[in-house]
């Protein structure tokens, strides 16, 4: 099994992407999804069960909307990047997780380290799973508008007995974005995969992950992450081999992250430069 990083709604790929991508690749659930979706998997070792999982981000997400001028947070470039809260509603999201989910910061000993890294990161992918999920209600919206938009189109181009040469396609469009019908763009969401592939790791450790995101092998590649051998994942452009920290970006082992010294293989599946 291949596990796809760093989207967790495989409806956010293409067909075309999904192609490319090895048969048995799956898609992680934080604890949101229906347990009975084979296209996702649940971690063994995750925290917090489904109803506990919908519980928290419930609650941290209204807190979060509640709140103003609390601090800088963990999730708060996530948050900021996908658009779905204010930076202030990230700020506070934050300040409740840490209050009433991780507890204290300094863990006294090893084990229970682990697993307050275990419980930020899958508070982590809850909220990256929300977000994805209203990247897909925006495009829902966005292809209705769309779509309703077309028909306009056409109706009024069927009443015409003729076409009308002084109609202004550019005017057209530019009358539809002012109307505010048109929502923005929904295609992409720049999402900070380094601060997801930690809650990967940790969720789901020796697990060997697959992404057709050709900037992350690129950053890798010019990072000099080292590689292994194609053979590990068929029909990849390339193979990503090493301790987590290193392709997290950082210098060294972070201090108190024991478990980032374990070794992870990532596999692009889009061309990266120097590699077409």
């Amino acid at each position: 099994m291949f596990l796809y990083f760093p989207q967790m709604h495989p409806e956010l790929l293409t067909a075309e992407t999904r192609k490319m991508l090895p048969q048995e690749t799956c898609f992680l659930d934080p604890g949101l999804g229906a347990a009975t979706d084979p296209k996702h998997v649940r971690p063994e070792g995750a925290p917090f069960d489904q109803r506990t999982a919908k519980a928290l981000l419930s609650d941290t997400l209204r807190f979060g909307e509640a709140q103003a001028h609390p601090r800088d947070i963990l999730a708060q470039s996530l948050i900021e990047q996908a658009g779905a809260l204010s930076p202030e509603s990230g700020r506070a999201v934050q300040v409740e997780v840490e209050k009433s989910v991780l507890g204290a910061v300094e863990a006294v000993d090893a084990n229970a380290s682990v697993d307050a890294a275990k419980r930020q990161a899958q508070m982590l992918l809850l909220l990256a799973w929300s977000l994805e999920e209203r990247l897909l209600d925006l495009r829902n919206v966005e292809g209705k508008l769309k779509s309703a938009w077309d028909r306009l189109d056409h109706s009024v181009a069927a009443g015409s007995e003729a076409v009308d040469e002084d109609v202004d396609p550019e005017a057209l469009l530019l009358g539809r974005e002012l109307s505010g019908l048109m929502p923005p763009e929904a295609s992409v969401m720049s999402m900070p995969w380094r601060k997801l592939l930690e809650s990967f790791a940790v969720l789901m450790p020796g697990q060997m992950l697959c992404t057709a995101e050709a900037e992350i092998g690129l950053v890798l590649a010019e990072a000099g992450v080292p590689e292994a051998s194609l053979a590990d994942l068929p029909g990849a452009a390339r193979v990503f081999r090493a301790q987590i920290w290193r392709l997290m970006g950082h210098e060294a082992l972070p201090l108190g992250k024991p478990w980032l010294d374990e070794m992870l293989t990532l596999g692009v599946y889009a061309p990266v430069a120097g590699n077409e």
